[in-house]
């Protein structure tokens, strides 16, 4: 079976991280040398995670009471709940799903006079064209937040030039993992030092438990390759186990009701090192076969199935989304085929502010949670069984079933 991920870290890379997590490195130097390579220019900040560092923004923006926020409607939950607890409102923003964007057309109905920010996400590995949002929000004062955790797609691209603040999540599952770690673009120097301030409070992170993700995480990239995948889910399902359910417990990378205070630690000095490694040595063939595949299954299947972010620009297929009417009967077509498609994921609808005078309806964001399902697409997966997985696809969702010819050429 065709796991649904696979984790974008090679064992050298984990075994590098054990070896750093075993020799003694101060947090602070470590931290100098990252921040220096990512924006030789001065402006960027590194976190434990993206989770951290929005909320130490949040923390040194110091927003009155009440102040809005919009925000694109799915997300993760934690994202919401850190503007919530900040004494702040997130007023969720319906998407375009072809281009996983904002709609641009909602935002001045959004606004109000308490509005003082927006956050914009770049969702699964596709980016949003930035350029009209900058604009409407630099006319109205706002501060423009970008999100780009889906979305790393190398050196070339770390955050838009005009943004206030871009973020990148280097979590388990994202690309380049580390597994943990974010960096931020932060353009006003007197935010990035109050920034600085509030994360200096927080203790770092332990060592050992970086120790033990590691650890964690070796044996995951060896279970998550077809044969031994196979066997794993065939033990799960004969010992009566959900072994999605166990999946995406296993790689939360905050799980617990006391996530806040999980979130509130500066990174180790191990876990800062590793991401520097990754980042000067990531294999940006890699993602460029990444790309060329889901390339490949978007030709396959984008006239017969809706698949959202299709006109994003600068896709990189981080994950591929498709909707269909039963996602259930769907996925499980796909698991019998060999094919471990996925409804399991951690984003939510972001709920509108109840009594706000423009509260969105939010349909097309609740459709895509609705009749979501992700296909696995990686550069192990040969063409061969990208073509047999949209057959699959297909059968399931059309009467007649459309079948695609044993030779296509990736565009």
């Amino acid at each position: 079976m065709w796991p649904r991920k696979r984790f974008d870290i090679r064992l050298t890379d984990i075994a590098t991280g054990i070896f750093y997590c075993l020799k003694p490195f101060p947090a602070a130097q470590a931290r100098e040398r990252l921040e220096k390579f990512w924006a030789p220019d001065g402006d960027g900040l590194a976190f434990l995670s993206v989770r951290s560092g929005f909320d130490a923004l949040w923390e040194a923006l110091g927003l009155p009471e009440g102040s809005e926020v919009l925000i694109t409607a799915v997300n993760i939950p934690h994202m919401a709940e850190i503007i919530r607890f900040h004494r702040l409102v997130p007023v969720p923003v319906d998407l375009d799903l072809e281009r996983m964007a904002p709609l641009e057309d909602l935002l001045p109905k959004l606004q109000s006079e308490k509005t003082r920010a927006i956050v914009v996400a770049h969702l699964f590995g596709g980016q949003v064209r930035m350029e009209p949002i900058l604009r409407w929000a630099k006319e109205n004062g706002l501060l423009v937040i970008e999100d780009c955790a889906q979305a790393y797609s190398g050196l070339h691209y770390r955050g838009h030039p005009e943004a206030d603040v871009s973020m990148f999540s280097f979590g388990s599952i994202k690309t380049a993992t580390a597994l943990g770690g974010a960096l931020f673009r932060i353009r006003n120097p007197q935010l990035a030092a109050r920034m600085r301030a509030v994360e200096e409070r927080w203790p770092v992170q332990s060592r050992l438990k970086y120790l033990q993700r590691l650890l964690k995480y070796a044996w995951f990239s060896v279970v998550c390759r077809p044969v031994p995948f196979a066997l794993f889910v065939s033990t799960c399902r004969l010992m009566g186990y959900d072994y999605d359910q166990i999946i995406h417990s296993a790689v939360r990378g905050f799980p617990g009701s006391d996530w806040r205070e999980k979130i509130r630690h500066r990174a180790c000095a191990p876990l800062l090192l590793l991401l520097l490694r990754r980042l000067k040595r990531y294999d940006m063939a890699r993602l460029a076969q990444r790309a060329a595949k889901g390339e490949m299954l978007l030709d396959l299947l984008s006239q017969h199935v809706f698949c959202p972010g299709a006109k994003a620009e600068n896709r990189t297929h981080w994950v591929f989304p498709i909707l269909v009417d039963d996602p259930v009967a769907v996925t499980s077509r796909l698991q019998q085929a060999g094919f471990d498609a996925a409804r399991t994921h951690s984003l939510t609808v972001i709920e509108a502010p109840p009594n706000h005078p423009a509260s969105p309806p939010l349909a097309e964001s609740k459709r895509l949670l609705q009749q979501l399902v992700c296909l696995p697409i990686y550069p192990e997966i040969p063409d061969r069984a990208i073509r047999r997985m949209a057959n699959v696809v297909l059968e399931a969702y059309r009467p007649t079933p459309l079948f695609i010819p044993k030779t296509h050429p990736v565009g």
